[in-house]
């Protein structure tokens, strides 16, 4: 499904002058359109998340999502895609990110029995969000106090891997850290099911190697194609998860190394006790192992995989930013663009300004030509917030949410007729993506 954006439906968040080109994902919770930003000469392209409208009178959803600000925007790291900016619109907080062109790991998975995974392009992936991982693991606060920080939601569809070939980690929606405003409620699992660690089912202090585990089932999926613990039954999946042993990849793989099946047995192993110490120590094990198999000759790029597979992917939505950035750039031209000064008018005003002074009068002749008009306003503008600031929320009250006046309205003061209703993100999306 194509999107055709309204050339009135420009939209600035912030400042800065975000404006909305396109949506590129939706999920449990959050929102993500594809934007730019334009000052002069400058453009990028970001990516901006808001909550979904039905979470914005949540108090608990409005703290975690502000705990996802204050978490990602402390991060700087290759592997962790970086947050760069917070603010609140009439829709809301929003986050502004990088924008990674490229697929999820989800993508991969999904057609991996059309375009199988190579088994370095998965170990490599592995090895960076294993990096990834690390970073956040061992970040610290801006006063440099360790904020034992577990992302909790490590899954294929929280995994980007671009076409420049790099891993990434996103969504730090429900991580959890030491000093963090919002609070997990006893008794309550946060997290896909199927990614989920046994002390996270047994509702113990998850920790690290909580990601570990999950690290390890994304990394079986990927060489396998095929979900390790997918609830054929309501409790099933939990169940597996609990008592099954871990699985012998060389079972499904042929050319696993055996320190790749001893890797993998030890990150899904039931006891953390029994798993790496941290991420550090899985990405340097996967180095040895990629770099044994490199000198065996396989040799492909992540990169050439991603742009050879994805290729069609990659030019649809290159071709909706093009036609959506044509139509905010003119939509942004006509209603900015202050009207061009009558030059004959005001060579006559200098003239008789010119005569005047040199009578004597000693009159100031203000210039002004009649045919300038006030510059009309973008439709919203807010003042973006440091990601210190959002480290204590303010406390919420039934005043807080401030509706958005009448799209009619708003035309009507703007001349500018009211926005299409944004389109949903077209069909098809694999199933992967939708948990």
């Amino acid at each position: 499904m194509s999107f055709t954006p309204d050339a009135t439906s420009t939209q600035a968040w912030s400042s800065t002058s975000y404006t909305k080109l396109c949506p590129l994902a939706s999920g449990g919770m959050g929102i993500v359109d594809l934007a730019v930003r334009r000052d002069g000469s400058f453009e990028r392209l970001f990516a901006i998340k808001h909550l979904k409208p039905d979470y914005l009178a949540e108090p608990e959803v409005r703290a975690m999502f502000l705990d996802e600000a204050r978490i990602a925007g402390l991060m700087r790291h290759p592997n962790v895609v970086s947050v760069t900016d917070v603010g609140e619109d009439e829709g809301g907080p929003f986050l502004v990110m990088e924008f990674v062109e490229g697929v999820s790991a989800a993508r991969l998975i999904a057609t991996r029995s059309v375009h199988p995974i190579p088994l370095t392009v998965a170990l490599r992936v592995a090895k960076e969000v294993a990096d990834g991982l690390h970073a956040a693991h061992e970040l610290v606060s801006a006063e440099g106090e360790p904020l034992g920080l577990v992302h909790r939601d490590v899954s294929p569809s929280n995994i980007l891997i671009g076409f420049d070939g790099v891993a990434r980690v996103t969504d730090f929606g429900i991580a959890k850290a030491l000093n963090q405003t919002s609070k997990t409620a006893t008794g309550v699992l946060k997290g896909k099911l199927g990614y989920l660690s046994p002390e996270q089912l047994r509702f113990e202090e998850p920790d690290r190697r909580a990601d570990l585990f999950a690290l390890g089932v994304v990394l079986f999926e990927m060489l396998t194609g095929k979900r390790l613990y997918k609830s054929v039954r309501g409790t099933d999946g939990p169940r597996r998860i609990l008592t099954e042993p871990p699985p012998d990849l060389a079972d499904f793989r042929d050319d696993a190394e055996p320190e790749l099946v001893e890797l993998l047995f030890e990150l899904l192993a039931k006891d953390r006790e029994h798993r790496p110490a941290n991420a550090h120590a899985v990405s340097l094990r996967l180095e040895a192992i990629l770099a044994h198999l490199l000198t065996a000759g396989d040799t492909i790029e992540t990169s050439d995989f991603v742009a050879q597979h994805f290729a069609k992917q990659r030019e649809d939505l290159r071709a909706r930013i093009r036609e959506a950035r044509d139509a905010t750039q003119w939509a942004v031209s006509k209603v900015e663009a202050p009207p061009a000064k009558p030059r004959r008018a005001i060579a006559k005003g200098l003239l008789a300004a010119l005569g005047l002074l040199l009578l004597g009068g000693g009159v100031w002749l203000g210039i002004r030509s009649t045919a300038s008009e006030p510059k009309p306003e973008m439709l919203t503008r807010v003042g973006s917030l440091s990601v210190r600031a959002l480290s204590k929320p303010p406390e919420p009250s039934p005043q807080a949410s401030v509706s958005p006046p009448a799209p009619e309205r708003a035309a009507k003061q703007n001349n500018i007729r009211p926005a299409a209703k944004p389109a949903e993100p077209k069909a098809g999306v694999p199933i992967w993506e939708k948990y």
